[in-house]
């Protein structure tokens, strides 16, 4: 068993090297219209590579899990970070539709397969069921921190040293030294890995029986895709709102980044005081985004309505970074064993992280035939009742949870 001062730098390295290493991949949340004009690629052919980039990693994460059930995460950290630094260096040299296409193919081995269900599963080692939602909210906002710092640094370079180029150039080079990083201090896991000793279809066997993964799945479905399709707003302060896509790119980072340091470490520590009770968080948190979404569709828009738009995202971003600060812990809080987290988890977030495969096409297309705020609408619309139907979900997981509990418990007495 690790120290708490090894705990801990662990946790510091966990947050830097995902901050890093999975905005490659997302950079269109913050510069958009940048990166899709220095690609040469209209609204169709920029959501493609992103889908493709989904498709594959929804499939990479069933066996991604099984993969972080048996093999060192130092080493897995280290070969997915500078794997995704070197195909980023591929990008920066503004390939080809194709060459795109199979850099986001690949990094979705790196990012996802290799790292992705790592990643969730060494974050749960640090803490028990009933701490899993302060240890994933504070994961939330000190990764947030890293990436906030990062992204002011990367607009400097965007403005002022290169544009797009040397902006995806840095972002590849600070993914390398992640990777290097993550070698020298990310410790083996060896005691995981020899506690899990069965093949991937016994171990998903045993992780399709229980019935928390097709809630937590659905559960992850929802709030996912309203964060995916959330990223749209920040093309929409430039093409609705008028705003600069530098400006634009700033209230991105406010959004997106600099939220999440106050809604993530906040939900953790609600979810502590509440005795970790995370599925009932996001059902509030829900509750919060629903409203927002109907306040947001109902206001005109315009340049005269620029502030108040502003602060309703601010507000429903607040409510996804709540709700993303507990949607892993689901998982660790329904007392899922150990041995077959990373199975378990996989298979939610196959399910689960599946909006990355069709939502940019999706959307994409309802742009290119809906101009201006028409095709923004429908996101909108969109967001409000794939919502409404997480809240569903999140019913039933209580549900079950709470028989569970008392099942348990029960069980105990006899």
């Amino acid at each position: 068993m690790e120290n708490k001062k090894n705990k801990w730098i662990t946790f510091a390295i966990i947050c830097l090297t995902t901050g890093v290493i999975t905005e490659l991949p997302y950079m269109r949340w913050q510069l958009y219209e940048p990166l899709r004009e220095f690609l040469g690629q209209n609204n169709t052919q920029f959501g493609m590579s992103a889908s493709l980039f989904g498709l594959l990693s929804m499939i990479l994460y069933i066996p991604g899990g099984w993969v972080a059930d048996r093999f060192s995460h130092k080493i897995l950290f280290t070969v997915s970070s500078i794997g995704c630094g070197l195909l980023g260096f591929w990008l920066a040299a503004a390939p080809g539709f194709t060459s795109v296409m199979i850099i986001h193919g690949l990094w979705s081995i790196t990012n996802i397969g290799l790292f992705w269900p790592t990643m969730t599963k060494a974050i749960a080692l640090l803490e028990d069921s009933q701490g899993q939602g302060k240890v994933f909210g504070y994961f939330e906002g000190v990764r947030g921190i890293f990436v906030v710092v990062m992204w002011l640094g990367l607009m400097q370079v965007f403005e002022h040293m290169g544009g797009m180029r040397m902006v995806i150039i840095v972002m590849s080079i600070l993914a390398i030294l992640s990777g290097i990083l993550s070698f020298f201090f990310m410790p083996d896991n060896k005691d995981a890995e020899a506690a899990s000793s069965g093949t991937i279809l016994k171990d998903m066997g045993a992780a399709l029986k229980y019935p928390v993964t097709w809630l937590c799945a659905g559960t992850i479905l929802c709030v996912y895709s309203v964060y995916n399709a959330s990223s749209y707003m920040q093309p929409y302060c430039q093409e609705v709102l008028g705003m600069t896509a530098v400006v634009a790119g700033y209230v991105g980072i406010l959004r997106k980044d600099i939220i999440r340091l106050a809604a993530a470490p906040f939900s953790g520590w609600l979810s502590k005081k509440c005795g970790g009770r995370c599925a009932i968080l996001i059902g509030a948190f829900g509750m919060m985004l629903v409203a927002t979404l109907a306040v947001l569709l109902a206001l005109p828009s315009g340049g005269n309505f620029v502030v108040m738009t502003i602060i309703i995202m601010v507000v429903s971003s607040f409510a996804i970074y709540g709700m993303r600060g507990m949607y892993y812990a689901i998982i660790g809080e329904a007392g899922t064993p150990a041995k077959i987290y990373g199975t378990v988890s996989g298979i939610a977030m196959f399910i689960g992280f599946s909006p990355d495969f069709f939502n940019p096409t999706l959307i994409g297309s309802w742009l290119d035939q809906y101009p201006g705020a028409a095709g923004y609408r429908m996101i909108f619309i969109y967001m409000l009742i794939t919502m409404l139907v997480g809240i569903g979900f999140v019913i039933l997981l209580v549900r079950h949870n709470k028989k569970n509990k008392v099942e348990n418990v029960n069980a105990a007495d006899e």
